[in-house]
């Protein structure tokens, strides 16, 4: 009897293992940020060498974000930054100049403790990321999810709708600041993840659209940004940055307390937006999102209201269940809630915003 109950108490055992893997699960990856502050203490780094540590993957996330920013850095040329700054040589290439190595480099000790940090230290860094996402998404979600750890370029931290995440040691160089960071980035990942598995995308009409439908358009991938970045914001907790001693984390917990404390401004700048959107001569949409996302994030204050606001009213998840729905019901939901236009935190939309809302829902016809 014994000796046939073995391999039963292993197959349990297998499949305890099994159901215990499952969930969120984050791996960390510091190689490009590593072979990046390494060549950088190295003043004989050739160009051959460069090429191979622009090629690492981390490096090539790099890449992709300065292209993204419409800045034409290529293998080549971060390489040739890469060189220049090592042996200490200014560049004047404005594609190598926005890689930023030259304010990496006097940091470089500074960073390779903090990915040593990293790497050491799972449970202060995996794990309670692990947590915090699983407490926001749908019950028996199984996503890994990887985040590359580099030094250089523009951006804090960025994803690219997939499961992975790039975090940027320069404008992160403190270990509570880069947890959150992640944590902000990587549910990121997590909504490109549900949007992948359900095909779940704005609803509108069939192409080509009108300009009028166009603009219903533009307005309810605005509605998905705030919905993208607000409930990332909620998920991040960024209250742990108080923790921080560092100059960076400082600010980004001031720029989060005066965004709450103006959170009225940030729903005049989303009415201000639909206008534009919706004008006959039309504020191009990647223009809305750079005032309202980029540097300060002015529209990151009102997204985060209302995400902030669902929670508080529905928990957890009561905000994890947006992943599987279209954005426009995120911002929907908050009009609907108790505390909605009672007070300073729960500001009311403009009248432009509603009439927007209804017709996003009603499939932009």
């Amino acid at each position: 009897m014994l000796r046939m109950n073995i391999p039963v108490i292993g197959i349990l055992a297998l499949l305890a293992a099994a159901h215990a893997s499952a969930g969120i699960t984050v791996t960390i990856n510091t190689d490009a940020a590593k072979a990046d502050l390494i060549a950088l203490k190295n003043p004989l780094l050739t160009h051959d060498e460069a090429l191979k540590i622009a090629q690492i993957p981390g490096n090539q996330g790099i890449i992709r974000k300065q292209n993204e920013f419409n800045i034409p850095v290529t293998t080549e040329i971060f390489a040739n930054a890469l060189v220049a700054a090592a042996q200490g040589r200014q560049v004047t290439d404005p594609s190598e100049v926005t890689l930023y190595f030259d304010r990496v480099k006097p940091k470089v000790e500074q960073l390779l403790a903090l990915t040593r940090e990293i790497d050491g230290d799972p449970q202060a860094f995996q794990r309670p990321i692990e947590k915090r996402i699983a407490l926001f998404t749908p019950p028996g979600s199984d996503i890994h999810l990887e985040g590359y750890i580099v030094a250089g370029g523009d951006g804090g931290g960025y994803a690219f709708g997939g499961t992975d995440f790039y975090l940027n040691l320069l404008f992160n160089d403190d270990f509570v600041a880069a947890r959150i960071v992640t944590t902000h980035e990587l549910y990121h990942a997590v909504q490109g993840a549900f949007r992948s598995e359900t095909g779940r995308v704005v609803e509108v009409p069939a192409q080509p659209p009108n300009n009028s439908q166009q603009a219903c358009i533009d307005i309810a991938n605005l509605f998905k940004d705030l919905y993208d970045e607000g409930s990332a914001m909620v998920v991040e907790d960024s209250s742990a940055l108080a923790q921080s001693q560092s100059e960076s984390a400082a600010r980004q917990l001031a720029d989060i307390n005066d965004g709450m404390a103006h959170l009225h401004d940030s729903a005049t700048l989303l009415e201000l937006s639909v206008i534009g959107l919706n004008a006959s001569n039309s504020v191009p949409s990647d223009d809305v999102y750079a005032v309202g996302f980029h540097g300060h994030g002015v529209l990151y204050d009102i997204g985060y209201g209302m995400a902030r606001a669902i929670t508080a009213s529905d928990g957890p998840q009561g905000l994890a269940v947006f992943l599987k729905q279209a954005p426009y019901k995120f911002v929907l939901h908050y009009t609907e809630l108790p505390t909605y236009g009672l007070d300073k935190d729960h500001p009311r939309l403009g009248p432009n915003t509603l009439s927007a809302l209804k017709r996003v829902a009603d499939g932009c016809k």
